[in-house]
């Protein structure tokens, strides 16, 4: 089995198409590795972060997608959500490591080290 991390870095904000592709296309690549029987981990990192808040809502084209694969949704980082105001209440807030000034952040150093291939959206 292979270990794959996807990490989601598109802003929602921008509310642009290529936006919205880059993330969907995350959550396409995520669900077709987990359909392989890959382990796959999903991050929200950065502007990504504020994906979350979107994908939640039931209406919107994306939400059966990030559905399909919120069992794999590691977290999003706990920095990044703050300093970009990302409403996150649904995933993990992670802090593996802290950012001086800023705070906790997720380690995408530490899932390198465990084996995973790191794919950015």
């Amino acid at each position: 089995m292979k270990k794959y991390a996807v990490v989601i870095f598109a802003d929602a904000k921008q509310n642009t198409e290529e936006s919205l592709g880059r993330t969907l296309n995350a959550l396409i690549f995520a669900n077709d590795l987990k359909n392989r029987g890959d382990d796959v981990l999903v991050f929200f990192q950065g502007t990504g972060t504020r994906w979350i808040a979107v994908l939640e809502d039931s209406s919107h084209p994306g939400h059966a997608l990030y559905q399909a694969v919120k069992e794999n949704i590691k977290g999003a980082s706990k920095a990044c959500a703050s300093v970009f105001q990302a409403e996150v209440t649904t995933v993990p807030l992670l802090s593996e490591f802290d950012i001086p000034g800023i705070g906790g952040a997720t380690s995408l150093a530490k899932y390198v080290h465990e084996g995973y291939s790191l794919v950015s959206f």
